[in-house]
């Protein structure tokens, strides 16, 4: 699936209001909403997950998912729908086997209009100054932006 980042730099601004003052009300409005936690329902009736969220840190919610005897982490963007699947250090595609595996969970995520990104486009770089995130000298990535400053793949 192709990403517009213009559409995701419109939901950064939607999000943070001002880049360059960002405001981090919307962290807990999104986490209470009736759709997060639909989701999240949703998915835990499917499977077994643990809740690794910490909202002092991160503008997602983290989840690990036990399935087939194999740990993965689901990565849900608080900023708008996106999200992304991991195993190991290994972001998820429609191209990979684990892909198949996951399909009622990504069906899931689709029900709810989340966008799954892949590696390339979580690593894209958009030319702002990070300093207001309390994130000085990292890049300004959609991961950094939709997800954590924290999280590497």
């Amino acid at each position: 699936m192709y990403v517009q980042f213009n559409k995701i730099f419109h939901d950064l601004l939607n999000a943070y209001g001002d880049l360059e003052k960002p405001d981090f009300h919307f962290v807990m409005k999104s986490y209470r909403s009736l759709k997060y936690q639909s989701v999240l329902n949703d998915i835990s009736s499917l499977f077994n997950i643990t809740d690794h969220t910490d909202l002092n840190y991160d503008v997602c919610i983290s989840i690990q998912i036990e399935h087939c005897k194999k740990t993965s982490f689901l990565y849900l963007s608080l900023v708008s729908t996106y999200a992304f699947l991991c195993h190991g250090d290994k972001v998820i595609t429609c191209n990979d086997v684990l892909y198949q595996e996951f399909s009622d969970l990504i069906n899931i995520l689709y029900s709810y209009d989340f966008i799954l990104l892949n590696k390339d486009e979580l690593l894209y770089e958009f030319d702002i100054d990070t300093s207001q995130f309390d994130s000085e000298n990292k890049k300004a990535s959609v991961l950094a932006l939709l997800f954590s400053f924290g999280l590497s793949i």
